[in-house]
């Protein structure tokens, strides 16, 4: 070959280096900015399901998670325990930001639960010094339009958002919210229930529905069908990851025997997979008993959801937890 064509050859081959490095800059960045931004409001530490519910938020590369809130009763022990799990999943950058404290409302609210062990005493990553609310303010006024908060606790931050700045919530660009009992309630039972986390404050859910935003519900229509029976957390115990292992430990202070109702890892569903759900425009409101009323003849306020593909749904999870390698 003449030094005429290695020369030829040299350029051309830099030109295509070149191209591709473009090409893969520019796949790169478009995977980052098509990541939805996310707010996950949670009341972690009673119920199992929020620690499922958290597990699959921040594996799913989909989203870009900006900040876990806790709400209801002790809410710096719920802090302390997301800390905690961030911390060992090697996302310490993920900030978290501590809700009003509501342990003085009843017995319940200042329980300490038993998952809470399971960080008693971490000091190794710390909650921001900015309240839950305000947090939340500033994250939709910095991203208008651009961010979906996910509300799987009961909506006290959501109330204090909607009383602090009105505004700063129609900046969402969804509200989603594992949120009230429409046709279906627990276990599948026909008649509507008072759902946790309506039930538990009222007051606030009746400024969170009448918010002015069509909020997204994932119901007790479709969450009380989705269980992680025996079976399903023997496979998940096996995967011997730091997340798989936190998830069985916290299951086991929950109670190992007990099938956890998956309730608020649906809501994380419905961001990510939508195809698995059907879901019906309505109008409801909230009784002073923590019911969630459909009201007929009036604007649609909400999108709530009537069906979920349990099977198809429960393969797409296990398959997150499974395939995640989370880790310092």
């Amino acid at each position: 070959m003449s030094s005429v064509q290695s020369l030829k050859s040299g350029i051309v081959t830099c030109i295509l280096t070149g191209i591709l490095y473009v090409f893969s800059l520019s796949v790169s960045l478009a995977q980052t900015q098509q990541r939805q931004k996310v707010i996950f409001d949670c009341d972690l530490g009673d119920d199992i399901d929020d620690a499922y519910a958290l597990a699959l938020l921040v594996a799913s590369p989909e989203l870009d998670v900006l900040g876990i809130t806790t709400c209801y009763g002790r809410t710096d022990d719920r802090a302390r325990l997301a800390c905690q799990l961030l911390y060992d999943w090697g996302l310490d950058s993920i900030p978290v930001a501590v809700g009003r404290d509501t342990r003085t409302m009843n017995e319940r609210a200042n329980w300490y639960a038993d998952q809470f062990h399971y960080a008693k005493g971490f000091i190794h990553k710390r909650p921001v010094a900015q309240p839950a609310a305000d947090f939340i303010i500033e994250q939709l006024r910095k991203y208008p339009g651009e961010v979906t908060i996910i509300s799987v606790g009961p909506v006290q931050n959501m109330a204090d958002v909607v009383q602090k700045d009105p505004g700063a919530m129609l900046l969402a660009k969804q509200v989603v919210a594992m949120f009230g009992s429409f046709y279906v309630g627990y276990n599948g039972s026909p008649t509507p229930d008072a759902e946790w986390n309506v039930a538990v404050d009222p007051a606030a859910a009746k400024q969170f529905v009448s918010s002015d935003v069509k909020i997204k519900y994932a119901g007790l229509d479709v969450t009380t069908f989705i269980k992680a029976d025996k079976a399903y957390r023997e496979r998940l115990a096996l995967r011997r990851s730091p997340m798989t292992d936190a998830l069985t430990g916290l299951q086991n202070l929950w109670g190992y025997e007990r099938d956890p109702t998956l309730f608020d890892a649906v809501a994380i569903g419905m961001v990510l997979w939508p195809d698995l759900f059907k879901t019906q425009q309505a109008t409801i409101e909230v009784d002073d008993k923590g019911f969630t009323r459909l009201v007929q003849g009036q604007k649609a306020n909400a999108e709530i959801g009537t069906y979920v593909n349990t099977a198809e749904f429960l393969k797409r999870l296990m398959k997150v937890y499974l395939q995640q390698n989370l880790r310092r």
